[in-house]
């Protein structure tokens, strides 16, 4: 018990350390439309700035050279999941940390976060199709529909889908739990 709250403590940590860095790298993004490079030449270097990637590269790419900025359309819209995710874990180890495990806020958050993972799988495969398609309607531009799915994202849809069953089992075991509670 002892070593899941000192676990938790340390996990917490580091999901507010996620959570700070991707909320200064948004705000860089939207308020200052630039990225942060730190370091000296000839010794390491750190760069803090959002860039699209993954499945949404070759719209991103489209956008750019079509004078839209895919940080915004696009990237932004990429890292809401990772926020989400990380507030839903952030609520998960803070009840671990008080020593609940199997309780109905442990079960929200599974199923909130295997829902997450399911919706981030289908706004991955839409969106740039559907955002390229309202660019076209409202402008003369024509840009290319495009839908990529890559491994990285069928992982995340296959992640999403066992953390919801695993949310379902939890769910049925603490109903059989209270109902044999109530047997005398």
């Amino acid at each position: 018990m002892k070593k899941i709250i000192w676990m938790s403590n340390i996990i917490l940590t580091l999901l507010l350390l996620s959570l700070f860095t991707i909320l200064i790298t948004l705000s860089m993004v939207l308020f200052t439309s630039s990225e942060l490079n730190l370091g000296v030449e000839g010794s390491a270097h750190m760069w803090i700035g959002l860039e699209v990637n993954g499945s949404w590269s070759n719209a991103a790419k489209q956008l750019t050279e079509n004078h839209y900025n895919a940080l915004v359309w696009l990237g932004l819209i990429q890292v809401l999941p990772f926020i989400i995710i990380n507030i839903i874990l952030l609520r998960l180890f803070s009840l671990y940390r008080k020593g609940l495990f199997f309780s109905a806020k442990n079960i929200r958050c599974f199923t909130w976060l295997g829902g997450v993972l399911l919706l981030q799988f289908v706004i991955t495969a839409i969106y740039p199709a559907l955002l390229v398609t309202l660019i076209n309607t409202i402008t003369s531009d024509e840009l290319t529909r495009i839908i990529f799915i890559s491994d990285t994202d069928i992982i995340g849809l296959l992640a999403g889908l066992i953390i919801y069953v695993i949310a379902w089992v939890m769910k049925q075991a603490h109903q059989l739990q209270q109902e044999q509670e109530l047997v005398i």
